[in-house]
């Protein structure tokens, strides 16, 4: 898709009217034609008739009204305009992000915003795919939806800061990662996902980018038309004079050799000067610092200049090939680039060699073919490994800390397909990973969805549809696979023509229809040297010449070594294994192989989100506006299947969820299911749907499953959005009403409380009436000594300090007196202690006691004395019968009541007995208040959590009671939530937990993952259920490929290990040809370090095995799970747990020897530093019968 695609620009008139005579190209008139009216059919699931013809027909009558956009459903389709449109304006993006997109016509925003409105509406993690061939518009599009989610997630200055760097660093990634080709002025040459995290408010915190293989040979070389990354002509064109001339730079790129190869120097309508300073702004807002900067522009000149490097070669007089470098001025501009102090020593290393001369390294001189591939070679690693620099830089930018509720929307923009006149082995893995990624979306839309169907038991009609499962097999499964072979071959030392791979090829798939091998038939007519695939978009054939050069990814050591020794400081760091001190290892990953785990974990991580699929479309291959060819449209819908999915589409459904989850999201716009549903989740959904009938919501428009309720249409669930909005509005008033009132009554209160505590203090000067002034001491005293003996005893000293103003202070010190006559008294109501404010301090300075303590909750109550009471007492003693009346009278809350002075004269009750009920009502009273307080502040609902709020001391033995009823109230209803499959994976991990806790410092990581057990999905494996048959393992407990130590060099080799419920297998990886097989009950312990080493020793009991090869030591990056399955299948076949032993020492027997294996955790020394090895790193000896096993540990 072209630059100018987002730029809200007029379009003018190009061209009239042109039709072939087949009517397969149109060409029409671009003016203004962006009316709102639509155009032919926006949505393909309404289209009739549904034919191939009419589909094609629909997406041209909109394309020439630069209706781009049609949707299919949920999925979007998009047709590349190759020009700008006024589609993506800030009036457009709002009227998007803030209106229902259904009522919206299709586009790039309502897809983002749907995807976005779902993650925070329904907590479901999303995926947002893009697929298409090769300059259909991905790039673009990821930009766009980048774009809608920094718009619509912008809601603090945090997230908006964060939202910034979102945008900004496509722009970095484009710049280095870009490039034009023959069909696509920018070109993605990498692959990349963007997982964009989201808080439970919906705002962003940060992103992870990850990027898959680049194109990095391009650097080197380049097709016709086509030029290398746009950073290279960036920084020639907008860098100042200055800068160019501190990099040693000229302006005219038509100097340097890495740029010539394609003949093309600009591209039309692209600013270069322009590009080069937003490349700069950008790398300033994600936090690269002006020295960093410059670094990075310092490695980019020295690769240009390397690629300048030229060779002579000679002949020497023993009849050899060497060269010399025919421009030493380039070496020494390079050399003061990356600040290496030796340029001799540089121009050394990149015209000689090392060659492996028995247990020697001897030194060669290099012919200049070689030494231009070894200059190549170092070319490609230091731009390679610049670029992914520069994506961790970015990483470390947007990191974010991690946390359960987090949400996930990712952005997945993977290769295009693509077919050149030269095709090698960059076209390979690119076709490669677009055949993977049309199998997962082939498979997630015609498989799983129709699979799901049958599985839930509603009625189906299948629909047929050819997937990439047979291409996708050959080059990547079984052991003869392609990319197999090709590892196999890469391993080796030997030196492997491409004719000789192809051999391998044509050997191992003679018959296979989606391969055609260059074999001499005229009806193949492959060349000797090229072979054929069938790809689900056609046929390509590619060079096998540079396969195995290239899979290789290996940079010399000697270049490795030389770049590390220079002073630059990014340069040192980009070349770790440079290093001398640091051993040098196995030969690295290939190319091939990391990209196909790379692959495998994202389609997994993947499979469980919500996926958006947006399919881009190239309308021809010309890139020309306003031109549709019918032939190239038509091709691209029939390999993608678009016909077949919009029939799926249309008789399928497009929501679906689980009954429990979408009660518990839609349960409050129906009373017949909120605020609670104590029933069958499903009738619980089945009532609320019958009773949102009248609002629309008819019962042909859903149908329920086994375990799903299924939506055919998004509008009903749009509808039930509404009325879900609604509802939490009216929800949310009626929150908001009942804390208002809450809030008046208790300033009420607090307000009364203080104008009576201020009359009471004032009245206290007044002479007090003799009769109420006795009867108040009388009952003051007796009520004050046995309340507070009786609270003091019951409180120890750790209790009795938060409690005592509540204690000692049950009815206010100082009544007012009465004048003397009949008896009367005094009136107690026990209410809350109101928050102290401004007005009842002043009042109540002078007779307020202490304050509680703020670390113990306040949940006891003050005394108060109603101001009407004390008005009558003091008056007269003739106004105290009615005082007792009115209490009397006055209906008060039952747990609020307490015993009247009037019920204690009525009943004849003594002082000492009217203290006494006050005294039981006072803690009965303390008792609610505190149950109250332990409602409201109850644990969570996690088993581990420990907290539980506190209680007066001769309340503790209850509260124990409590906590323990509640605690195992709450382990019942964890239990009752999984299902058998949880069980054993939690019992699994309660016996790692017995094993390794607080003993092996790796343990914790484990916690967190599930144990899978079948690692290499060994159950699925052909020749091992031949094999198991045999030897009575089919039940497979766990399987791993893992390196097995040797016992003489302590030297790994990979082997399959197997544990079965009857045995303990290891078996050849390659042949499945079993090695040892070790009954269960013939182990006697097992022993682990304390460390991350991961090796774990299996010790035999005495017998043939035993005497002929004696212990086994295994090195597992999942150890943890093998011991405690181990132990598991042990304890089940002999009733008996066997011993593990977790020590930093212990022997084993190698046949008839012993050793002795020590371990040792060591991070000071350089071999094992975290900058250069990877946690769980070893680093093996033995000497005579010692063998130590040092361990790198994280700093």
């Amino acid at each position: 898709m072209t630059d100018g695609l987002h730029l809200q620009q007029t379009s003018h008139p190009t061209s009239s009217t042109s039709n072939n005579a087949s009517g397969t190209t149109t060409t029409v008139n671009s003016s203004s034609n962006n009316s709102q009216e639509d155009v032919g059919v926006s949505d393909l699931l309404f289209l009739e008739p549904l034919t191939e013809q009419s589909f094609i027909d629909n997406l041209r009558r909109r394309f020439h009204a630069d209706k781009i956009y049609t949707s299919m459903g949920t999925l979007l389709l998009s047709v590349n305009p190759y020009r700008p449109l006024p589609l993506y304006d800030e009036a457009i993006l709002r009227t998007y992000r803030t209106c229902k997109t259904s009522n919206l016509p299709p586009h790039i925003f309502g897809a983002a915003t749907a995807a976005y409105r779902d993650l925070t509406g329904h907590g479901a993690n999303q995926v947002l795919i893009l697929n298409g061939e090769c300059g259909s518009g991905k790039t673009e599009m990821s930009k766009l939806i980048m774009d809608v989610v920094a718009s619509l997630a912008s809601k603090t200055r945090e997230s908006d800061l964060i939202n910034n760097r979102l945008i900004i660093f496509g722009h970095i990634l484009a710049a280095f990662g870009n490039a034009k080709t023959e069909k696509n002025d920018n070109a993605s040459r990498f692959g990349q996902y963007t997982d964009v995290a989201f808080n439970s408010h919906g705002e962003t915190v940060g992103a992870i980018v990850t990027t898959y293989q680049l194109d990095k040979s391009r650097v080197v070389s380049q097709g016709p038309r086509e030029r290398n990354f746009h950073v290279f002509y960036q920084i020639l064109a907008g860098a100042d004079v200055h800068l160019l001339k501190s990099l040693k730079l000229q302006r005219n790129a038509e100097k340097y050799s890495l740029l010539r190869a394609g003949g093309v120097y600009k591209i039309d309508g692209l600013d270069e000067r322009r590009e080069f300073v937003i490349t700069k702004d950008a790398l300033d807002v994600l936090g690269f610092s002006t020295a960093e900067c410059q670094s990075v522009f310092q490695i980019l000149a020295a690769v240009l200049k390397l690629g300048n490097l030229q060779f002579l070669p000679k002949t020497n007089v023993d009849g050899t090939e060497s060269c010399t470098v025919l421009n030493e001025h380039e070496i020494h501009e390079v050399s003061e680039l990356l600040e290496c102090s030796d340029s001799k020593r540089f121009m050394s290393v990149l015209t000689t060699g090392l060659v492996q001369m028995k247990a020697d390294l001897m030194e060669t001189a290099l012919s200049a073919q070689e030494a231009s591939r070894l200059r190549d070679q170092l070319c490609k690693a230091l731009y390679n490994r610049l670029f992914t620099w520069i994506v961790a830089k970015i990483n470390s930018c947007l990191s974010y800390s991690s946390s359960s509720s987090r949400t996930y929307l990712g952005v997945l923009d993977l290769y295009g397909f693509e077919c050149f006149e030269k095709n090698g082995f960059e076209q390979f893995v690119i076709n490669y990973t677009a055949e993977k990624l049309h199998q997962v979306v082939s498979d997630m839309i015609m498989k799983y969805e129709q699979e799901e169907y049958v599985k839930e038991n509603i009625a189906w009609t299948l629909v047929p549809y050819a997937g990439s499962n047979e291409v996708c097999d050959l080059i990547e499964k079984g052991n003869h696979s392609l990319l197999t072979v090709l590892d196999e071959i890469c391993h080796k030392d030997e030196v492997t023509s491409g004719e000789q791979l192809l051999h391998k090829f044509s050997r191992y798939h003679p018959q296979d229809r989606n391969f055609l091998p260059p074999l001499e038939r005229p009806t193949n007519n492959v060349p000797m040297d090229q072979f054929k695939i069938r790809h689900f978009a056609g046929t390509v054939t590619y060079s096998s010449q540079t396969f195995v050069q290239k899979n290789m990814d290996m940079v010399d050591h000697s270049l490795a070594e030389l770049i590390y020794s220079c002073r630059h400081q990014l340069a040192k760091e980009l070349f770790p294994d440079g290093n001398p001190a640091r051993t040098i290892g196995k030969k690295p990953v290939t190319i091939a192989t990391h990209l196909k785990v790379s692959l495998t974990s994202l389609l997994s991580s993947i499979a469980n989100r919500s996926t958006t699929l947006i399919t881009c479309i190239k309308p021809n291959d010309l890139r020309r506006p306003n031109f549709f060819d019918e032939e190239k449209v038509k091709h691209q819908i029939r390999y993608m299947g678009l016909v077949d999915q919009v029939r799926v589409r249309r008789a399928g459904f497009a929501f679906r969820q689980s009954y429990d989850g979408f009660l518990k999201h839609y349960k409050m716009i129906s009373q017949l299911t909120w605020p609670t549903w104590d029933g069958d989740p499903k009738d619980g959904v089945r009532l609320l749907l019958l009773d949102l009938k009248p609002e629309g919501v008819m019962p042909i428009e859903y149908v329920f499953g086994r375990t799903k309720i299924f939506v055919k249409y998004y509008e009903t669930i749009h509808l039930m959005d509404e009325l879900r909005e609604k509802a939490l509005e009216n929800i949310a008033v009626i929150i908001q009403k009942t804390f208002r009132g809450y809030r008046s009554r208790k300033s009420v209160s607090t307000s009364t409380s203080a104008q009576s505590s201020s009359h009471s203090s004032k009245d206290s000067s007044a002479r007090p009436a003799p009769g109420a002034g006795r009867m108040s001491k009388l009952l003051m005293r007796s009520l004050y000594n046995d309340q507070h003996s009786s609270i003091s005893s019951s409180m120890d000293s750790s209790h009795s300090v938060p409690y005592a103003p509540y204690s000692n202070n049950i009815i206010y010190p100082s009544a007012p007196a009465c004048s003397s006559g009949a008896g009367g008294g005094g009136g107690i109501i026990m209410a809350p202690v109101p928050p102290p404010t401004a007005t009842a301090t002043a009042g109540v300075a002078s007779s307020s006691s202490p304050a509680p303590s703020s670390a113990s909750p306040v949940i006891f109550a003050r005394p108060i004395v109603p101001a009407k009471m004390r008005n009558l007492l003091s008056q007269s003693s003739n106004s105290i019968p009615a005082a007792l009346g009115m209490l009397r009278n006055k209906p008060t809350p039952p747990i609020r009541r307490a015993m009247t002075v009037g019920d204690h004269l009525g009943s004849g009750l003594g002082p000492d007995e009217a203290a006494k009920r006050i005294t039981d009502f006072f803690k009965n009273y303390v008792r609610y208040k505190f149950l109250v307080y332990l409602v409201r502040h109850l644990p969570s609902m996690s088993p581990i959590d420990q907290r539980w709020p506190p209680s007066p001391s001769w309340l503790l033995h209850t509260n124990m009671i409590l906590k323990d009823i509640h605690h195992r109230w709450r382990c019942r209803y964890y239990r009752r939530r999984f299902d058998q499959t949880a069980i054993c994976r939690m019992r699994e991990k309660v016996v790692a937990s017995s094993i390794f806790y607080g003993k092996k410092v790796t343990y914790s990581r484990t916690v967190p993952h599930p144990f899978r057990g079948d690692y290499v999905r060994l159950r699925q494996n052909v020749k091992w259920k031949k094999l198991s048959l045999d030897t009575n393992d089919q039940y497979v407990v766990f399987a791993d490929i893992m390196p097995k130590i040797h016992r003489t060099n302590g030297k790994p080799s990979y082997v399959l290990a197997v544990i079965s419920t009857n045995a303990f297998l290891v078996i050849d990886q390659r042949t499945m040809i079993i090695k040892y097989r070790i009954q269960v009950s013939d182990i006697a312990r097992i022993s682990v370090s304390p460390y991350q080493d991961e090796i774990v020793a299996i010790h035999l009991r005495p017998g043939e095995l035993f005497k002929r090869k004696g212990d086994f030591m295994f090195q597992s990056t999942h150890s943890i799970e093998m011991v405690t399955k181990l132990c598991m299948v042990i304890q089940n076949s002999t009733q008996k747990s066997p011993e593990v032993v977790i020590a930093s020492e212990f022997p084993v027997h190698f046949g008839s020897s012993m050793v002795l294996v020590h371990f040792k955790a060591d991070q000071s020394t350089p071999e094992f530093t975290p900058e250069v090895t990877p946690p769980g790193s070893v680093k093996i000896s033995r000497r005579s019968n010692r063998m130590e096993v040092t361990a790198s540990i994280d700093k």
